[in-house]
């Protein structure tokens, strides 16, 4: 079941005796949100929608005169590099909190990775912070223990495995070979396919996909013609599954000898074949 958030418990006030507090949103630049190896047109925007949605609350907080304990809401936009190991979402929420001098910080909407949110919900926690992301899945943030202040408003990545686990049964694709992202993300969907989903599929071969450095940590085509199985999952982030994609295109193995499971949208439309 997806857990749905109540961010703010709010009253309505006369304007005249209020203060402001203030919801910090981390959303990543729009020229870092664009990889450099796709056509910009082909982006989904879906970071551009989510902080358009962020000014529109706000905006419409304002209009409707929705206060929060009978304090007016702003919001600042504290925009984030996808790139980044969590240290600079965690510094920009550090400096942003310690700046506000007039402005009490109410919560903090984001961040946009299960990395990032590995880094900011202990700190979040401590203080008291609400961390709300729209796009952190990873399972182990699941933990109320560690994690007591942090949610989400979309489903953990338990669903996607089941999901994927179900896939596989229906077909009788018990082995296959996973490719995963250098992220907590990736490496939180291999943890629940391997602990949790182990007695169902064989994990044939394991390979990790730096972004970064845009390689494999082993050789893609001898890794994947040497397995017995031509399953081929990919846990992995928009972008770096296109890429992860893309070198597969490159190396002819996007042929009717794979089955291919991304568990993001690829474009697949721009690649040359």
């Amino acid at each position: 079941m997806s857990r749905f958030l109540i961010l703010l418990v709010c009253l309505i006030q006369h304007p005249d005796s209020l203060n402001t507090v203030e919801i910090l949103g981390l959303f990543p630049e729009y020229h870092d949100v664009l990889s450099r190896y796709l056509n910009a047109n082909q982006n989904s925007h879906w970071s551009i929608q989510s902080m358009e949605m962020f000014r529109a609350a706000i905006i419409l907080a304002d209009r409707y005169k929705i206060y929060v304990v009978g304090h007016l809401i702003n919001g600042t936009i504290l925009q984030t590099n996808t790139n980044s190991n969590g240290f600079a979402e965690f510094e920009l929420v550090c400096r942003s909190i310690t700046n506000k001098t007039e402005l009490h910080v109410l919560g903090v909407d984001g961040p946009t990775s299960s990395t990032s949110a590995r880094y900011l919900a202990p700190f979040a926690a401590r203080i008291g912070l609400p961390l709300v992301s729209y796009t952190a899945t990873n399972a182990d943030l699941d933990d109320t223990f560690n994690y007591p202040t942090f949610y989400r408003t979309i489903p953990s990545d338990i669903l996607t495995a089941e999901a994927i686990v179900k896939l596989l049964k229906y077909f009788s694709w018990i082995p296959c070979s996973i490719i995963i992202g250098n992220d907590d993300y990736g490496y939180g969907g291999l943890k629940l396919l391997s602990e949790v989903y182990y007695a169902n599929l064989s994990i044939q071969e394991r390979l990790v996909f730096d972004p970064r450095v845009d390689k494999f940590q082993a050789d893609l085509k001898q890794t994947l013609e040497k397995s017995r199985s031509r399953i081929v999952l990919v846990w992995a982030n928009h972008s770096s599954s296109t890429r992860i994609i893309q070198h597969a295109v490159f190396e002819k193995l996007l042929d009717a000898n794979y089955v291919w499971i991304t568990t993001n949208m690829v474009n697949v439309k721009y690649f040359k074949f």
